[in-house]
């Protein structure tokens, strides 16, 4: 039907082959293969295909061009981020909270990196308090050695385990501390 957007494969007597079809915006199965073969949809294209029906800010699982789910999914209404296995499962400590640095669910040998404690700290402030102090974190997910409140406006170095370093406070409009120079 070419005004709905839906696509399929058909036999050489133009009946729709079953498991072809594809959906609106979707990539399409190649109908020309060899010996006339036609790959049946994988859990993860049938999952997407689901919720493309279904219901509206769901979320819809990423397959690669394989029909295989992409080792990073995301949700594109609440936008946080995490890793998958092969069958589309979660793997636990790997969501990222939108505007964050996100974890590379590609890592070797399919490892990946729990979060740290200031991930953790980061996260657990973001999901709590309104205008409590978050801490930022590298991407390798240590502690910044500058550490600055946003509700407040002070800064004040920290050390490795993100406790404060005493004496580097400075007051909001004040020159800052170099923190790379402070002892650890």
């Amino acid at each position: 039907m070419s005004n709905s957007g839906y696509c399929w494969c058909v036999n050489i007597s133009g009946q729709k082959i079953l498991g072809t079809e594809t959906l609106p915006g979707t990539a399409r199965i190649n109908c020309a293969t060899q010996n006339a073969t036609i790959r049946s949809k994988t859990p993860c294209e049938r999952a997407r295909d689901d919720v493309i029906n279904g219901l509206f800010g769901a979320f819809i699982p990423t397959c690669d061009a394989a029909g295989q789910y992409t080792p990073e999914q995301c949700s594109g209404s609440t936008g946080y981020c995490w890793c998958v296995n092969s069958s589309g499962q979660k793997i636990l400590g790997t969501e990222t909270l939108p505007g964050t640095a996100r974890i590379n669910c590609a890592t070797q040998n399919a490892t990946i990196r729990p979060k740290t404690p200031c991930e953790r700290a980061r996260d657990d402030v973001i999901n709590g308090l309104i205008e409590a102090f978050i801490p930022t974190c590298d991407v390798a997910g240590q502690y910044t050695p500058e550490q600055c409140s946003g509700s407040t406006g002070y800064c004040w170095c920290v050390n490795s385990s993100g406790q404060k370093i005493l004496g580097t406070e400075t007051l909001p409009g004040t020159a800052r501390i170099n923190c790379a120079t402070q002892s650890k």
